[in-house]
């Protein structure tokens, strides 16, 4: 099976970006692998190389990491080896920039006139001190990617055109620089009353733009700061999948294990790059963990840690929430072949996110207040978390909310 033309795509964009850093040791030309391509023998697993391998059958991606790290195979080698990349690179922040850039440019979309249109000063006027609606979208992702499943128009619709959305880099810069950054896309008077859809890491973005009290975190202090005449008031926010409490798997012992997820996720679904992915990969092996953009990520980070100290703009009345416990076994993703590991497989989360963790800390949502695809005793096979949007429910769920006009 091969990969999907815009994934292909994406493969060899991360390709030529690594070959463009030399940082690519070896890859046959193109995606497609060299007939006869051999099995990549454990013991040439060196200290320091990375392989990005594909299974053979159903095209998914996925890393050999240098040992330590390196995950645990399945008897017999179903992959091939699609390139080797340096681990012991020095990246800069440069170079980690430019991989995001290629992904997608930052700015405000004006999504009345599609997904590609940045918002024209004609279209930040007409929505001065209106009701506006906004769009976040999450790891590895765009506003296409995360919410192209979506039909806009009802939304537009209602909104009377001001539905905006905000493309940004995700590995490059962390959620609160996100959020600063988006501030500064609006006009100093804009005077926003503002609904917000924010999926994943988009959460974390958010509660950054909203977050009341910097408790010593000079870029939230100057979120506060540049909010004022921007934002006037906060109406509705729904979190779909929001990464409100982070994920274990960002932390320094699962960190590898969440780059498997992540390259098999975006290696069938629109909603993460695969070449961002594997930028991120590389960022991890060549320059470590302890990355502010990562380190926002983990559940016990110091970020999250300070959003759930500080007060907010954020009214619990007024927090909707979509969630999915997934059940990889039987499911079209298992038939990929993915390296992940059994405690992963296991756990209450739709393998990013935790089940639990996406609702915001102390909330106790009424029931029409949370769309649950699974439950904490019953998980389901289905929905896993780039499959919110392509789901009816969740497009009704966001229809019933949005369109009303309490």
């Amino acid at each position: 099976m091969k990969l999907p033309p815009a994934k292909q795509a994406e493969l060899q964009r991360a390709l030529d970006d690594a070959l463009a850093d030399h940082a690519l040791l070896s890859a046959p030309p193109g995606v497609e692998p060299l007939i006869g391509t051999p099995p990549l023998p454990l013991a040439h697993i060196a200290d320091e190389e990375l392989h990005v391998v594909r299974h053979k059958d159903s095209g998914c991606v996925q890393f050999v990491f240098p040992p330590p790290g390196q995950p645990l195979l399945k008897e017999g080698w179903d992959w091939i080896v699609q390139a080797t990349l340096r681990a012991g690179e020095h990246m800069t922040q440069a170079m980690v920039e430019k991989i995001e850039a290629h992904h997608k440019p930052e700015r405000l979309l004006a999504l009345s006139r599609g997904f590609q249109q940045s918002a024209r000063p004609a279209d930040l006027a007409a929505a001065r001190g209106k009701r506006v609606l906004l769009l976040v979208h999450g790891l590895f992702s765009s506003t296409e990617g995360g919410f192209g499943a979506l039909d806009l128009q009802p939304l537009i619709e209602r909104y009377e055109g001001r539905v905006f959305g905000w493309d940004h880099w995700t590995i490059a810069k962390t959620p609160q620089q996100n959020a600063l950054d988006l501030l500064q896309h609006m006009p100093p008077a804009a005077d926003w009353a503002l609904d917000v859809v924010c999926h994943s890491r988009g959460g974390l973005v958010l509660r950054s733009l909203l977050a009341d009290g910097a408790d010593g975190d000079a870029v939230l202090a100057q979120i506060g700061r540049e909010r004022a005449g921007r934002i006037a008031r906060v109406g509705k926010v729904t979190f779909v999948a929001a990464a409100n409490q982070g994920s274990k798997l960002a932390s320094p012992d699962d960190i590898l294990e969440f780059l498997n997820v992540a390259a098999m996720l975006a290696s069938f679904s629109a909603g993460m790059g695969l070449d961002v992915v594997i930028g991120l990969a590389r960022m991890v092996v060549s320059l470590g963990y302890d990355r502010p953009a990562v380190q926002a990520l983990t559940d016990d980070s110091a970020l999250i840690a300070t959003l759930n100290r500080a007060g907010g703009l954020i009214a619990p009345e007024r927090s909707w929430y979509a969630r999915a416990n997934f059940d990889y076994g039987s499911s079209a993703l298992e038939r990929t072949g993915a390296l992940l590991s059994r405690a992963l497989i296991e756990a209450d989360n739709d393998l990013v996110v935790p089940y639990a963790g996406v609702l915001l800390p102390g909330a106790a949502p009424a029931a029409d207040h949370i769309l649950n695809f699974g439950t904490a005793e019953h998980k389901q096979n289905q929905v896993w978390h780039t499959e919110f949007f392509r789901q009816a429910a969740t497009r009704d769920f966001l229809l019933q909310i949005l369109t009303n006009r309490d």
